[in-house]
This record gives structure tokens, sequence and C-alpha cells, in this order.
């Protein structure tokens, strides 16, 4: 209750701050208790109808299904999927478009509204759709949304998420992997080494499954998508966008530091930036397995043209945006920076909100975030728990930017935050 009258206070500064120009979404006002009641339900349904060929192969089946939906029903109780009465209709009637366009009944089907930042969207096998809100950042069109949900609605048509845990049961409980398990076991010295090879075996041949999944999506998803009559380059420009999501589109250097804090007497010095080499050293030679493999829709390349080669010269749609659309993209930065500080990230919501910053140093809502999120990490700092909400140091995936900004947190005195805070004070 406490966080969420620190939300709702939030909010209602920022409202006034922008003068009416920023409309931002209550997050406060929550539907989880019909949206638990609802999805109590509807698992315990879907749990019935679960038919396998082994009895070992239904438990193991039950019990992976068991955790996803623990795990989803905690992102309700958490509250965090958005319940807003323009965006959930809006997204709603954006799947039924496609879903009518082809002639599939939307019985069962559901669009939520997670507050995630990730720009990611994904189908949960039960007919849910969920379109996490930091998607709003990367889409241009409306049309590159309606392309999301129809890739979606394709994952679901195909059941691939139903077929990838039957899958993974018959081959966890198959008579080869039980082999190998119980040999690893009678082992004296290695199993570590051996159960980490098996598993990355299995990881691989999951990543090879997922990667034909995503194609098969993309088939289908983009012959449901032509069907609305909307501009068909938007699926090519959508997964470009994907493609690009892993890499940083913004930095902050030590300069910008310079200009942003260096007011009212605080100085940025070299030695704020510096970071512990030795305790980052062994991962550095830790090299990742797979890039694509760490992206949520891989292989973006090949998925590119093979959706070129159906796009032919005579195919064409007209592109379009709603005025909601239009409303949401322009307050997808602010509400973005909300989302993230409603998680408790704050170290990400003020690394964000100060990229905006540098190119708006007026602007008062930023100004407001980067205040309320330098407070509450100068409390983290003084009860020594910064690193709940600050992201760890990582030379493998983190960018020399973020790195430089969690020294920079880290080793500035506690005084130095009153000074920075005051700055920013509205």
């Amino acid at each position: 209750m406490r966080t969420l009258l620190t939300v709702l206070l939030l909010l209602q500064g920022l409202m006034a701050a922008a003068q009416a120009t920023f409309k931002a979404i209550d997050t406060t006002t929550s539907c989880a208790p019909v949206l638990y009641n609802e999805y109590s339900e509807k698992f315990k349904s879907f749990n019935k109808e679960i038919v396998t060929e082994t009895a070992k192969q239904r438990s193991l089946t039950k019990e992976i299904y068991s955790e996803i939906q623990e795990d989803f029903l905690q992102k309700i109780n958490s509250h965090n999927f958005i319940c807003d009465n323009e965006i959930n209709p809006y997204l709603q009637g954006l799947m039924k478009e496609v879903l009518t366009a082809n002639g599939i009944k939307p019985a069962g089907y559901r669009m939520l509204l997670s507050r995630d930042s990730e720009i990611n969207a994904y189908n949960t096998g039960d007919g849910t759709i969920v379109v996490h809100y930091g998607l709003f950042l990367a889409v241009d069109s409306e049309d590159e949304l309606v392309s999301v949900i129809a890739h979606e609605i394709g994952h679901q048509f195909l059941e691939h998420v139903k077929k990838d845990i039957e899958g993974f049961a018959r081959h966890s409980t198959s008579e080869e992997v039980v082999k190998q398990t119980r040999e690893i076991r009678r082992q004296k010295y290695g199993k570590a080494t051996m159960a980490n090879n098996l598993l990355k075996r299995i990881r691989y041949q999951s990543y090879d499954e997922r990667r034909k999944k995503e194609i098969e999506a993309d088939s289908i998803g983009f012959a449901f998508y032509k069907k609305t009559g909307r501009d068909p380059r938007a699926a090519v420009s959508l997964l470009q966008k994907f493609d690009a999501a892993d890499k940083e589109q913004d930095s902050l250097t030590i300069a910008d530091y310079k200009l942003i804090f260096e007011k009212n007497g605080f100085v940025v010095k070299q030695k704020y930036f510096e970071q512990e080499q030795s305790l980052f050293t062994k991962y550095d030679k830790n090299k990742r397995i797979d890039v694509d493999s760490l992206k949520t829709h891989p292989d973006c390349a090949t998925r590119i043209k093979l959706i070129e080669a159906h796009i032919t010269e005579g195919l064409s749609g007209k592109a379009s945006n709603s005025g909601t659309f239009a409303e949401i993209k322009k307050n997808s930065a602010y509400q973005s920076l909300i989302n993230m500080y409603s998680e408790k990230e704050y170290g990400m919501s003020l690394y964000e909100a100060l990229k905006y910053y540098k190119e708006r140093p007026d602007d008062a809502i930023l100004k407001n975030i980067i205040y309320i999120n330098l407070e509450k990490i100068q409390a983290a700092r003084a009860n020594y728990t910064i690193n709940r909400y600050v992201p760890a140091h990582d030379n493998l995936y983190n960018t020399a930017s973020l790195n430089r900004f969690i020294s920079f947190l880290n080793n500035i005195r506690m005084a130095d935050y009153d000074l920075l805070k005051n700055n920013f004070k509205s």
C-alpha cells in the first residue's frame, strides 16, 4: 500500500509539472483481484485438459505448467499488468482486427499490458498475448504494433507453447536422457562438467527449435497481418528494430556527467567512474555461447529476408496511425520511466532519464523523475541495499556507459547525493 501511495503522489507531481501536457497512466488502479480470479479459474480448466503419452510425461508437464502459472499469478499480484480504460480496450481492438480479418473466433484470446520496460511481447499458450510497455518505445507506427500482435497470434494458432512444453517433457523423460542422468549420478568426479554438457546440448536443441518456431510464427503471422490491409513493410521494419534492440542507442559520457551535474559546487571527478577490475576479469574470459540465443526473437536478419521474399511489388497497404496510438507514443518515454520507478528499478529509471535530460535540460517532468530516483538510491546506499535497485557491474553484458553509471552511483559521497538532488528539486 505504501508503494502504491508513493507512485500515486509521483503521478500527481508529474501531472502538475507537465501542466497537463503529459497524461500519465495511473498504475495504482489495480485490476489484480479480478485478473487473479479469472486466471486461477482459467488455469484449472486448462490443466484438466492436459493429455500425454506416459504418466511421467504428464507429471513433468503439469509441473512445468504449474511453475509458469504460479509465476504469472505472482505477476498479477505484484501489479505488473496495467489496467487503463483507454489503452487496454485499444490493444484488445487491434487484436480483434487481426482475428476478424482471418476468420478466427476471438473467444479465449486476451491482450494484457505489462509495465516491463523490455522491448518484447509474448504468448502464454492459453490465448493470452502480453505486450510489454517498453515495446511502445520501439514501434514507430500502429502497423508495426499490429504486426507484433499478428506474430503472437501466430504462435498461439500453431500451439507453440504447448508443443514446446510437451516436447521438453518427452525429451527429458526419454530413455536416452534418463540413462545419461543415471551415468552422471554414478560418477565420483566431474559430475558438474558432465551435467553442464548435457544441459548445453539440450539448450542448443531448444534454441534450434525456438528459431524454427519464430520463423513459422513470422510466416503465418505475416499472412494474418496482410489480411488486415495494413502496410506490409511494417513487418520488416519491426524486425529490424528487434535486431538492434540489444544495442544501446545512446550513452552517457563523462562530458555528459559534467554538463548535467556540475552545479552548486559539485565537481565530477575521474575517480567516480573507476571500478575494481580484478573482480570482473574472470568473467571477461567467458565468451557468450551464441549472441542470438540471448535475443527474445532470434536470428532477425534471416527472418527479415524470408518476409521480404513475400512482399511483392504489387503488395501494398495503407500506413495508418490512430489518435490513440499517437497519444501513447507521445507519452511512452515518460511513462516507461515511471513504470521502471514503480517496479523499483530506480537505477535504470535514472539512467534512462539522464539520457533524455542531457538533450532536454529544461524538461520539468524529467527533473522530477531524476529527483525521486536519486532520493531512492541515496536511501538504498545508506541502508547498504543499493544492489537491489541498481544493476551490478557486468563487463560481459553491460555497455561501458552503463558500467560507468553504476560506478558513479557507488563512488560519489553520500553528501553529494543531497547536492545532486537539489539541482533537480522542483
